[in-house]
């Protein structure tokens, strides 16, 4: 994702899941994963609550995007190269 599409993607969460309220936020370049790809993910460390999961997956869904669950970390990203 580029940053016009990511400062876009956070407001939306930020403003539709009050639960990531204190949630680490960090930007990671895509390349760092995959060599091919620009842009970069959103990795996103909190309590994850089950209704703020739901409302993150489906604003990630809205934008035709990814979401990787992980133990301590959800990270949203492209599917395909830009």
């Amino acid at each position: 994702m580029k940053f016009a599409e990511i400062a876009i993607l956070l407001r939306e969460i930020v403003d539709r899941c009050p639960g990531l309220d204190g949630a680490t936020i960090t930007l990671i370049p895509q390349k760092a994963i995959y060599p091919h790809y620009q842009g970069y993910h959103i990795n996103i460390k909190a309590n994850f609550s089950r209704d703020t999961m739901g409302g993150l997956r489906k604003i990630v869904e809205g934008h035709d995007l990814m979401m990787q669950i992980k133990a301590d970390a959800v990270v949203v990203y492209e599917s395909r190269p830009t």
